[in-house]
């Protein structure tokens, strides 16, 4: 989630899952934007914890926005 091939990972497994459980893959790359906006300052207070750079990488990669 936060390596340094976390982007390609999380494109894979999202075109893995699309295609093996049967979901758009437009859905659930929406579905990751949601999980971005609503959880981004949910976790961790401090630097260390790193979900809130994820939640900002994922809705400034994310072609919903596109």
């Amino acid at each position: 989630m936060y390596g340094p091939y976390a982007e390609v990972h999380t494109a894979e497994l999202t075109r893995f899952f699309a295609r093996e459980l049967g979901y758009a893959l437009a859905a659930l790359i929406a579905y990751q934007a949601v999980y971005a906006l609503t959880t981004y300052d949910l976790f961790g207070m401090g630097d260390e914890d790193g979900h809130f750079r994820w939640c900002a990488e994922q809705l400034r990669h994310n072609t919903v926005f596109s």
